[in-house]
């Protein structure tokens, strides 16, 4: 018991001071066990990554410069720098302190006060990329890990008709705003990409126009519609020392148009064309596009032609085209306009050469008696009923008319079978089977068709 003991006594051994040693009797190093006093690594915050672009703890205005910096090092666009910059201010604004302390938690109850205050999803959208791309892509501090950018409704774009295209374009008051106006139409440009162009972007000679880095900033070939060469070069003789096809008037000169003014001079010629749907410069493009595809151009040759780096983003106009009218036609169309009609020799028998094959009846109906009513007032048309007798009763069906829509042609309009219901009732259920069959109303077509013709005669 004593050795038992003294062996448990040497497995810590104490040094001077009474404190355990750190080294086993075996010589292993001795690992305390785990509390709460037990040393910890030190925690290391993410926004002090070496690879973010700011460091330190730079205030609202210091942190929205040197990210301005960055985007403008990064060629990001200049409408992009401008936005994020707009989106960031905002949230540090609401946010009221600096911007390292920002976390997860920060940003989501940002953006659920933008949709209280009725944000749409676009807006909602657009601040979720500038605060990801400044604070995850540049700042490396993942605070927009796990959310998703908004559901955005599908809607289908705005086409104008091509008669609505010419009212449109007929409605401008300047030579210049028909141009433009022409150019988004007969192309398919963007707003900001017509008020860039150059002259030296068209080439008359190949019948092409050189969009020089646009959305994307991605170099793209058009097509020069033929019509507007002559007035193009008309315009270039006019156009002095400026570079631009349209440039900036009043004191920006050496500048383009701005897409604003273009925008308004679109509103113009739509409210003087009297065209009520909301037209913006983008209808012209989405167009151009839905009528190249009713015309039969491949979707591909008009992703190209657009710009669009996904040919999904084409396939929209799939969606607002108009096919041909020889090709899918509305069945209520054909209900309407091409009412069956009983062809009818003019000697009253039916036409054996144009009269449609029509089944014989295959279960009796009882007796029948046909009644028919001229229109005193139009020769062409009667009214005309049939009348089922059985043996205790007599059932009276109404309500059908003939016109005769061109010699020896007649055409029967029947009324609904809920307009027949109260005389259906009377009827055991093979009678009215039979009634409701499209063979028994052939017939009755057909005998009807005839006695019209043979009362005319």
């Amino acid at each position: 018991m004593s050795d038992r003991n003294n062996s448990q006594d040497s497995a810590i051994p104490e040094n001077s001071d009474n404190q355990p040693s750190m080294i086993y009797p075996d010589g292993r190093a001795y690992i305390p066990a785990a509390g709460r006093h037990a040393p910890k690594d030190a925690i290391q915050d993410r926004c002090q990554s070496p690879l973010s672009v700011v460091q330190g703890t730079p205030t609202a205005e210091e942190f929205l410069t040197t990210i301005r910096r960055e985007m403008r090092i990064r060629f990001y666009q200049a409408n992009t720098v401008r936005d994020y910059t707009d989106a960031i201010r905002r949230f540090l604004g609401w946010f009221g302190r600096a911007p390292h302390h920002v976390h997860r938690e920060d940003v989501r109850e940002f953006l659920e006060v933008m949709v209280d205050a009725g944000a749409s999803s676009s807006h909602v959208a657009g601040t979720l990329s500038a605060i990801r791309t400044i604070f995850d892509k540049m700042c490396r501090r993942e605070v927009t890990l796990g959310l998703a950018i908004p559901r955005k409704p599908k809607r289908l774009p705005v086409v104008l008709s091509v008669t609505e295209v010419r009212l449109l374009i007929d409605a401008c008051v300047r030579l210049r705003d028909k141009l433009m106006m022409s150019l988004m139409y007969g192309a398919g440009l963007r707003v900001s990409e017509v008020s860039r162009l150059k002259w030296a972007d068209l080439h008359f000679e190949r019948g092409t126009i050189l969009v020089w880095q646009g959305k994307g900033r991605k170099d793209r070939l058009v097509v020069l519609p033929e019509s507007l060469i002559s007035p193009l070069r008309s315009m270039q003789k006019l156009s002095g020392n400026s570079e631009y096809l349209f440039p900036s008037e009043g004191q920006r000169e050496g500048r383009y148009i701005s897409a604003r003014t273009i925008q308004r001079a679109v509103a113009a010629a739509a409210k003087l064309a009297r065209i009520d749907r909301n037209v913006t410069p983008h209808s012209l493009r989405h167009s151009f596009a839905t009528h190249l595809l009713e015309g039969g151009t491949d979707i591909r040759m008009i992703q190209k032609l657009l710009g669009h780096a996904n040919l999904e983003t084409t396939t929209i106009y799939t969606k607002v085209s108009v096919l041909k009218q020889t090709s899918v036609k509305s069945p209520l169309d054909a209900l309407n306009s091409n009412t069956p009609e009983t062809p009818v020799a003019a000697n009253g028998l039916p036409d054996a050469d144009k009269q449609q094959t029509v089944a014989k009846p295959t279960t009796a109906v009882g007796t029948l008696r046909l009644e028919l009513q001229p229109d005193l007032t139009d020769q062409t048309k009667a009214t005309g009923s049939f009348v089922i007798l059985n043996e205790d009763q007599h059932v009276r069906f109404d309500g059908i008319n003939l016109r005769e829509s061109r010699p020896g042609w007649v055409a029967m309009d029947l009324p609904p079978l809920e307009f027949w219901e109260p005389s259906l009732r009377w009827l055991s259920p093979e009678q009215r089977l039979r009634i409701e069959s499209i063979e028994f109303l052939e017939s009755i077509r057909m005998m009807l068709g005839r006695k019209f013709l043979l009362l005319k005669a």
